[in-house]
């Protein structure tokens, strides 16, 4: 059998797992995220915590949680029969907040930018039609249980290849599966053309049984809408903007890409038509300038920098000061697959070195600054500021552990954050807690049968570039 366009040369047979694999996408196993929640407290017990709250940073403290909250933060704390994590030495900070991301292609990794048939849009787009509904959650369990492996805590999944009810189905068992925390963002696909509508019926219904298909999950709903420009046509217009207002009286929220060449023209249709609210968060914002970051701001609107595949895809280079110093509600994501793997350090390295290169001032932004986007000031651009992004009593207890005992850290004297910014990976954290749930231990998921992901993205993928190559 030949290779799919774009693939001449490599060996699938070799490169992926066969048979064996597609058998383990069949039947592979889950401890699903719906299992009973433990009553019993647990104790973090000595760290240096970082809170990116009010608290500040306490160089030697512990914190208790119980039933999934942030029960108490301070030194010597006592919880009767909780369970016990020696935390001394390590880092504990709120998880990291990645406010835009395509999980469901994570398969796809690797795949983009070796030759001009590799090139990202048209490649996703031709791969994406071949995908199947169980594509569909194996892309995203896998995508989201390699989040949470990096102390990636929350996820907003703009899932942009839902070509009927039943991919947007699989795609969230998938989110609920890996116990993330996740808003998934309900959108079309690359080949519905902009006159023909989503299917914004399924996703009330979505919204109305959430109890059922959530089983308790931390996954919620929004929309991944489509902003049109100025000159799309009336009757283009008049979908999208009916679309709209259709989602938002459901009271979900709303992610839009601003990007490319259309960025500016997607922006200044937004402001004419004074469609943006604090619902409404703005992907990339490509060539947004200082007027049109002031009616951003004005609008009460967020923007989602998403630096690595900003720079990979040619959009420019992301100065975070040129955002920042006009917008109150800024994150930072991951992007999916054109970006490599989930590494939300990576991001933050990467979107500091440009900002201080570009700048010529080693203190244009200091590392705490770019933490902060990746934690607390992300969750204020998903409007979840109120429940996670710091480590305070009665938030969500979502928090990870990171280890600096490893020839890549360190433990400076005070403020660990430039360690965290410039030195970290994925591999320096220990542990990842999702609503009081340990989901990650040692490196090791808790409640997936990692080999059996792996085993089966990797036959989702062949199976997928098969059906594209017919």
């Amino acid at each position: 059998m030949s290779a799919p366009k774009g693939m001449a040369g490599v060996d699938r047979r070799g490169f992926f797992m066969g048979a064996a694999a597609a058998s383990a996408m069949a039947a592979m196993p889950i401890r699903s995220f719906a299992q009973p929640r433990s009553d019993r407290p647990i104790l973090l017990r000595g760290a240096y915590v970082i809170t990116m709250g009010p608290g500040g940073d306490l160089p030697r403290a512990d914190v208790l949680v119980r039933g999934g909250e942030i029960a108490a933060i301070g030194p010597a704390l006592t919880a009767g029969d909780a369970e016990i994590v020696d935390a001394a030495g390590q880092i504990l900070m709120p998880g990291l907040v990645d406010t835009h991301t395509h999980i469901w292609l994570s398969q796809m990794r690797g795949l983009f930018g070796r030759s001009a048939e590799t090139r990202y849009f048209p490649l996703v787009e031709r791969l994406g039609a071949a995908y199947r509904a169980e594509d569909m959650r194996i892309g995203t369990l896998f995508g989201a249980a390699g989040a949470l492996q990096a102390g990636i805590t929350t996820t907003l999944e703009y899932c942009d290849n839902i070509r009927m009810p039943q991919d947007a189905e699989a795609a969230l068992a998938g989110l609920v599966e890996s116990g993330i925390r996740a808003r998934f963002l309900y959108a079309g696909h690359d080949r519905l053309a902009p006159s023909e509508p989503l299917d914004i019926d399924h996703l009330a219904r979505l919204h109305d049984s959430r109890a059922d298909w959530a089983k308790g999950a931390p996954v919620e709903l929004g929309l991944g809408w489509r902003t049109p420009t100025a000159d799309a046509g009336e009757a283009v217009t008049a979908l999208a903007v009916e679309e709209l207002a259709r989602v938002r009286a459901l009271g979900l929220p709303v992610s839009t890409h601003i990007s490319g060449d259309r960025g500016p023209d997607q922006l200044a249709f937004l402001i004419e038509r004074g469609l943006m609210g604090r619902d409404m968060l703005l992907v990339h914002a490509t060539g947004a300038d200082a007027g049109a970051l002031a009616a951003v701001e004005n609008a009460g609107a967020a923007i989602a920098l998403t630096p690595i595949t900003e720079h990979r895809i040619g959009f420019g280079l992301t100065m975070l000061g040129h955002y920042t110093g006009t917008a109150s509600r800024v994150g930072l994501g991951i992007d999916g697959a054109l970006g490599g793997a989930p590494d939300m350090f990576a991001v933050m390295r990467n979107a500091h070195m440009v900002q201080t290169a570009a700048s010529g001032d080693e203190l244009a932004i200091l590392p705490r600054e770019v933490l902060r986007l990746a934690t607390m000031g992300g969750a204020e651009a998903i409007g979840m500021s109120d429940r996670i992004g710091s480590l305070e009593p009665g938030k969500r207890a979502d928090m990870i552990l990171i280890d600096p005992s490893a020839l890549n850290m360190g433990f400076p004297a005070t403020d660990p954050s430039a360690l965290l910014v410039y030195s970290a990976k994925p591999a320096n954290v220990r542990m990842t807690m999702v609503e009081g749930r340990i989901l990650q231990r040692g490196g090791r998921l808790t409640m997936l049968d990692e080999r059996a992901v792996v085993d089966a993205a990797q036959a989702s993928i062949e199976g997928v570039m098969e059906r594209a190559e017919n």
